[in-house]
């Protein structure tokens, strides 16, 4: 599931606005809510595609080709969460990148992948985009320029790469990224990637706590167990709120997720299953447990599950339990 942090692109409706630009339109035209950065936080998830659509739409709308790469330099290595603490708690520069490489996933989940190499003098900070799109240039470059502030923090100020390179081609005005990024900027290479000295691979970082270490290493591994919570439960899980709402459907759960509906029709069918599938399942079970454990009206019951009218409820429920809600409530369940 192609996904990344919204803390990514935190800032984003504030550079809009100092780009001359209105976020709000901005947001709606790339088919997000007015409020979408309001009505969520840094650590929720969305699309990748849907960023990498979102930056082109505001890069169209202020006239600012090189937007994503701007709203980059305005982060620092807390973007990273907790990544970035355990970076920063790590004994030496190879050690932090190592740990942003294992962990990155609950950053950027599917979508990228971060790597180190060694490149004769130099050290190779690459970042690969694993998903299709027609052009990944926008959150390419918001990567890049986020990595050279994560590369600062745990390098040390006095940092400084030998080179940035990127993959696409050349925009048509390349003058802005060499006041952006401070050193040379190459277009149509082999990799994306920060080349620096390998030496600052050894460096130490002085600040670094080993029993703090110790203790973000702990939550850092439930929070990965946790993200395992596959596609299916996710969707279940929104299917159970939005239903009392009348709100709960394929279009809607997609847009809270900030994913394409079609996307997300996608992904279901590659675990196997369906939205259709999943609404079911949930009404089947809310069913059972609202006729069980409360004294609401199978009238009321076939509104909260978002039935047309009774009948086609009656007929659901008689399909899945064999017996009418009537009759099954009478059976206490059974």
């Amino acid at each position: 599931m192609n996904q990344v942090r919204l803390a990514a692109i935190a800032g984003f409706n504030e550079l809009v606005r100092e780009l001359n630009g209105d976020p709000a339109a901005v947001l709606l035209k790339a088919g997000l809510s007015p409020t979408f950065f309001a009505d969520h936080n840094d650590d929720d998830m969305m699309g990748y595609e849907k960023a990498e659509d979102l930056l082109q739409t505001a890069a169209d709308a202020t006239q600012c080709s090189y937007f994503g790469a701007l709203l980059g330099t305005k982060q620092d290595i807390h973007l990273l969460g907790i990544i970035g603490y355990v970076m920063q708690q790590s004994t030496d520069v190879r050690t932090a990148l190592n740990e942003l490489c294992q962990h990155f996933s609950l950053h950027v989940k599917d979508a990228a992948t971060i790597s180190i190499d060694i490149v004769g003098d130099y050290a190779s900070f690459a970042y690969t985009t694993l998903c299709p799109m027609k052009s990944s240039q926008q959150s390419s470059e918001l990567a890049i320029a986020e990595s050279m502030i994560v590369l600062k923090a745990v390098c040390g100020a006095g940092w400084k790469p030998y080179a940035v390179n990127f993959t696409h081609k050349a925009p048509e005005n390349i003058t802005p990224y060499a006041k952006i990024f401070k050193v040379p900027v190459n277009f149509s290479q082999d990799q994306t990637q920060i080349l620096f000295p390998k030496t600052y691979l050894s460096q130490p970082i002085l600040q670094a706590d080993p029993v703090l270490n110790k203790i973000l290493q702990n939550h850092i591994g439930q929070l990965k167990s946790d993200a395992k919570q596959d596609l299916c439960s996710q969707v279940e899980t929104l299917i159970r709120r939005t239903l009392p709402t009348a709100s709960c459907s394929i279009e809607n759960i997609a847009s809270l997720m900030a994913v394409h509906r079609r996307t997300l029709h996608r992904m279901l069918k590659e675990q196997g299953s369906s939205f259709t599938e999943l609404l079911e399942k949930v009404r089947k079970s809310i069913a059972a447990e609202r006729l069980q454990n409360s004294d609401i009206t199978i009238i009321q019951l076939s509104d909260y599950l978002g039935y047309a009218d009774n009948t086609a409820f009656t007929r659901a429920f008689k399909r899945w339990y064999g017996v009418t809600p009537i009759q099954w409530k009478k059976s206490g369940g059974q």
